[in-house]
């Protein structure tokens, strides 16, 4: 029996007994889509460990999709369909799986920049133009934005001419307002005079025919240009470089400056944490851990004066 098949009637199972499963149902099927729709028997180890830790999942996440996945191969054990289950030894309480965040390189982002502006194939996404996601790109370095708060930013929220730009936080009801730099505020005055806004769609970043942009649209697209670029993580496959690694950059890029002009880091990390929007300074401090090495000595020294 193949898996699409053997998901299908397992989710009838669930419905006649009155268990509502569309939350499985939508994980099982991701886990077909990754590991292709062969015979449930082929299923092995190595591809159900592989999709669970293919995303930077929570324990709790992890092992409610682990045993999620377990009743599945049993109940299909129980009918002959499995010699044995599939399942890898499960995740312990209190262990976090390392990820390493990519912090890219002055020549990377340049590299990415110049395919962003280079106009696609048919076949690929047609949501947005190369002139859109080029200023989308640079906006999210020059600002260490997240990407949902970027693709929300109302045309009213940015100020080009104070060079200033104001998120809203729509469930907290916060705000806040930050500087942006000279050049990349002369960078999004130039986009936003090519926008045609005809459509009246009130988003700063509009797609093709005035559209809003689907974050979706947006990550597909980066991938693209970043396998091009021939940035691909070899030691780890399952944490390639992403556009929130864009928020990480501009964090480490900022740290580093400061230590080159000898400023005081912890007077300086409440600062970047209000930039970039963080409640906690906790949040702020986890960048320090992926500060280059040359920069080891100052940190050691920020972290000795700090006990």
């Amino acid at each position: 029996m193949r898996l699409s098949k053997a998901i299908q009637q397992y989710g009838a199972m669930k419905q006649m007994i009155g268990i509502s499963f569309e939350d499985g149902m939508r994980v099982l099927h991701r886990f077909c889509e990754q590991i292709g729709d062969g015979p449930v028997r082929f299923i092995a180890k190595p591809d159900v460990l592989a999709f669970l830790d293919r995303s930077v999942l929570s324990n709790v996440t992890w092992l409610l999709r682990y045993r999620l996945l377990k009743a599945f191969f049993e109940y299909w054990m129980a009918r002959g369909e499995l010699a044995e289950c599939p399942m890898p030894i499960p995740r312990q309480p209190g262990v976090v799986r390392a990820t390493i965040p990519h912090i890219y390189s002055a020549n990377e982002l340049r590299g990415l920049l110049c395919y962003a502006a280079l106009k696609r194939t048919p076949r690929q996404s047609n949501e947005f133009g190369p002139q859109t996601f080029r200023a989308l790109l640079l906006f999210l370095y020059g600002t260490g934005a997240r990407m949902n708060e970027t693709l929300a930013l109302q045309f009213a929220d940015v100020d080009l001419k104070h060079s200033a730009v104001t998120f809203h936080h729509r469930i907290a009801g916060r705000k806040r307002t930050i500087p942006i730099g000279k050049h990349l505020c002369a960078s999004l005055r130039r986009y936003s005079d090519s926008v045609d806004r005809a459509g009246g769609c009130k988003h700063f970043f509009v797609g093709r025919a005035g559209k809003a942009i689907r974050s979706i649209a947006l990550t597909l697209a980066f991938q693209t240009i970043r396998r091009k670029a021939g940035m691909t993580q070899q030691f780890d496959t399952r944490r390639q470089p992403c556009l929130q690694d864009f928020r990480r950059t501009f964090a480490v890029h900022c740290m580093r400056s400061w230590l080159r002009e000898g400023k005081d880091l912890r007077s300086m990390l409440p600062v970047l944490g209000a930039y970039l929007g963080h409640v906690s300074p906790v949040s702020t401090e986890a960048y320090l851990s992926v500060t280059p090495e040359r920069l080891s000595r100052q940190l050691q020294q920020l972290g000795s004066a700090s006990v």
